[in-house]
């Protein structure tokens, strides 16, 4: 039986660590004896189910020994070592940029198999040219590197093309009860940051409030809230956006949501984008790198528009607001074209990562991670 451990920053409402659920979960059922590594503290929630047999390590220093910073990211490496000499896993799982070069060093001359996981834009990913050079100098390490789509493979140096392999996301609808008639809201979600695009939103938003009865609920938390709370109040938005928190239980938001937007500026893989068109809803997405073209046909399972154009998102808006017709196409053509990424096909190629991970003989070309069972649409 392997022993597989995945790293992760925390298990908080994001996408990255659905998908460790995901993935944790599947194997776990299949006789992999699965363990998940965070950084954050034993008192911080979780958003997402384990099943008991799954272990769980929290190496997050609570109280009065917390650092931060760079300080930080030096205990994370110093505690992952000690850990992964004491529980020497067949294969280690990172997810994330920073966690991948974490574990790589941490498990330097261990002759344990890195499965690396690129989970945004690294060419958006503000880090120090000092990063960049270890990352790329670290990632030769790497057993295998996992990108979500085919464009994110440009973003990595030429000598680990080999090792690059893609996987999309799983996506399936949240079981979440839906109103017969759907609610006059249009619902955006994600972590409250510049990536996200909720300032292009909210000001698109703007110029049509004054002639709808439509509504604006952004779901998440972060940084910005405290900006975006000010734009909203500043162009007179009080009475019909609102930015909502992290929904009480996963994909509860579907049940708010008549018209869903994603604004972003760049993506990795955006799930709430594939979760809102799995739930049949009409979706609008900036049409950022990388992800949502890979997701939506423009015009027939969602619409795409230029990131950062705020009157080009307005007049999207605009056009679903007005013809219940568009909605009511978008949304059952959106739900029928994402079956390609539900779970059952993904997994099948998480598991042939797995076997590639710890096979000592000579690994599948990339091509064996075509899915050709992919349902049609």
């Amino acid at each position: 039986m392997p022993k597989a451990m995945f790293v992760i920053s925390g298990l908080g409402a994001g996408g990255a660590e659905r998908v460790v659920s995901q993935i944790a979960s599947h194997w776990q059922a299949r006789g992999v004896e699965v363990a998940i590594v965070s950084f954050d503290r034993a008192e911080d929630a979780e958003f997402h189910h384990f099943d008991p047999a799954i272990t769980r390590h929290r190496l997050g220093r609570s109280g009065g020994n917390q650092v931060s910073g760079k300080l930080a990211k030096l205990h994370n490496l110093v505690d992952l070592r000690r850990l992964l000499r004491e529980d020497t896993p067949d294969v280690i799982i990172p997810f994330l940029t920073k966690n991948n070069l974490i574990a790589l060093l941490a498990s330097r001359r261990m002759a344990i198999p890195v499965i690396c996981c690129e989970r945004n834009n690294p060419a958006q990913q503000q880090k120090h040219p000092a990063w960049n050079a270890l990352l790329a100098r670290a990632y030769r390490h790497a057993r295998l590197i996992i990108c979500q789509t085919e464009a994110v493979k440009q973003c990595f140096p030429r000598e680990v093309g080999d090792r690059l392999r893609v996987i999309p996301n799983p996506i399936s609808a949240w079981p979440t009860a839906r109103p017969v008639a759907l609610p006059r809201t249009i619902v955006a979600v994600g972590r409250l940051t510049e990536q996200k695009g909720f300032d292009v939103l909210i000001d698109a938003f703007a110029s049509l409030a004054a002639v709808t009865d439509w509504q604006l609920q952004i779901f998440g938390e972060g940084p910005l809230r405290g900006a975006l709370e000010a734009q909203i109040k500043r162009l007179g938005l009080s009475d019909k956006a609102a930015l909502m928190g992290t929904s009480a239980a996963p994909g509860e938001w579907v049940g708010n949501a008549g018209l869903f937007v994603l604004s972003s500026r760049y993506e990795g893989f955006p799930n709430v984008l594939g979760e809102a068109m799995a739930a049949g809803l009409p979706v609008i997405a900036a049409d950022c790198d990388f992800g949502p073209a890979e997701l939506v046909a423009h015009g027939r399972t969602g619409l795409l528009v230029p990131p950062g154009d705020t009157d080009a998102l307005a007049r999207a808006m605009a056009d679903c607001i007005a013809s219940e017709d568009l909605r009511r196409q978008l949304g059952p053509n959106a739900a029928k074209a994402i079956r390609k990424f539900a779970p059952e096909w993904v997994m099948q190629q998480w598991d042939a990562a797995l076997a590639e991970a710890l096979s000592t003989h000579t690994p599948p070309s990339p091509a064996a991670y075509a899915n050709s069972r992919e349902p049609a649409e």
